[in-house]
């Protein structure tokens, strides 16, 4: 039986488009995640509350796909080098581990009031982690042909089971906000996670056991990335990638039943009422959200080829540096950040002129940000981009010094 990694040859040339939609990415998490005002922000970089998705739903699944795109190209090289399946299998599990201790650390950090019996096992890098080790023995010993079966059956599967399975003891749950935490989804994480959640008063978590098997499939679309381009970065490539991008995006919206289209983001509840509706969820990382958000991340891809490496030059272009750098260094720039967030926003105290204390993060935003600028969206976006633009320095001088960090 012949895999992808078998017959997926390393590109010539690192992907510089790969490391600026990284970067991108990255960026972008740190304007949603770090936003200076708790509320009154722009509503593209607000999660939608259930149903839809805005271009802040975009950036996780972005980085599964990414993943995705990398892993063929990295096991052949490591084969070219010799390296048996079962090598590169304990190789990935070993890199699956720390990635997964590394998120639980950052999402229970700084443990102000963590408990062994309460801190949260589910997250981002928990996620990456699960279907990281996932798709590497997919591409390791199976074929595409069933890597292809593995997606559908999946997509089609959940789709199946949160639409028309009877919930023990609930019957057939509707795929509702008011239902969040009694769906299959919430019933299998409560069983096998009891408090050790994130959302909905702990009884649901967004990156959940149930949901992250359809996250599978975010990550082998980034596979079916690079099996597109494995001939060579050409313009034909680029023609396909877009193709399955448009593909992928119209799929995603008519299976999610017509939910109202802003632009490219999409709000709100199904046009269409009908048994083969799947709205687009994130929060559920429904297979129409799947499907919705793989054909974005292949438009995004086609564009990032067509503008970086279409004529590779010896430096990227000076508006892509600064994600380049952050695209490189991407781990360490989200954990860093991350944590540093945490503290600014939780442990570091001062005091304010009403004599009470604040985080520094909201001093900030109250004696700095907001006097320079009156509109409160965009005195909480630029705080945001201020705060990025600390990590695009660090990530930068990290770069010039050929230091990167990875696992």
């Amino acid at each position: 039986m012949t895999s992808a990694a078998s017959t997926t040859s390393s590109p010539p040339v690192r992907l510089r488009s790969l490391d600026v939609f990284r970067g991108v990415t990255i960026f972008a998490m740190m304007l949603v995640n770090k936003q200076g005002a708790h509320d009154g922000g722009y509503a593209p970089l607000q999660h939608v509350p259930w149903h839809g998705a805005t271009p802040t739903d975009w950036i996780f699944p972005f980085f599964l796909f990414m993943v995705g795109v990398a892993l063929p190209f990295s096991i052949a090289r490591r084969r070219q080098q010799g390296a048996t399946n079962a090598e590169l299998l304990r190789h990935a599990a070993s890199r699956a581990a720390i990635l997964f201790a590394l998120g639980v650390f950052e999402k229970n950090f700084p443990f102000l009031t963590t408990t062994l019996d309460t801190f949260r096992i589910p997250g981002v890098l928990q996620r990456i982690a699960f279907c990281y080790l996932a798709g590497t023995a997919l591409v390791l010993y199976t074929s595409r042909r069933t890597q292809v079966i593995v997606a559908s059956a999946l997509l089609v599967g959940y789709w199946i089971l949160l639409a028309f399975v009877p919930v023990p003891g609930l019957g057939v749950v509707p795929m509702t906000a008011e239902f969040a935490s009694k769906n299959w989804a919430a019933w299998i994480d409560q069983l096998t996670m009891g408090r050790h959640l994130g959302y909905g008063g702990r009884t649901w978590d967004a990156n959940g056991l149930l949901s992250s098997l359809p996250s599978i499939v975010t990550l082998q679309a980034g596979i079916v990335a690079a099996w597109t381009l494995e001939r060579g970065l050409t313009a034909a490539a680029m023609r396909r990638l877009a193709w399955l991008g448009v593909a992928g995006v119209v799929a995603g919206w008519v299976w999610g039943g017509f939910q109202p289209l802003i632009g490219l983001g999409i709000i709100g509840e199904p046009a269409v009422q009908a048994a083969w509706v799947f709205p687009i969820n994130k929060m559920l990382w429904t297979s129409s959200y799947v499907l919705y958000t793989a054909g974005l991340a292949w438009l995004a891809l086609a564009a990032c080829l067509w503008l970086l490496d279409r004529r590779p030059t010896a430096e990227a272009p000076a508006w892509a540096r600064p994600f380049v750098y952050l695209g490189t260094n991407a781990i360490t720039a989200y954990l860093v950040s991350g944590l540093v967030s945490k503290i600014l926003h939780s442990l570091w105290k001062v005091t304010a002129a009403d004599g009470s204390s604040v985080s520094v993060w909201d001093w900030a935003q109250q004696q700095i940000f907001a006097p320079l600028i009156p509109s409160v969206p965009l005195a909480s976006l630029v705080h945001s981009i201020a705060f990025a633009l600390v990590w695009v320095a660090m990530c930068a001088w990290m770069y010039r010094r050929r230091i990167f960090v990875k696992l």
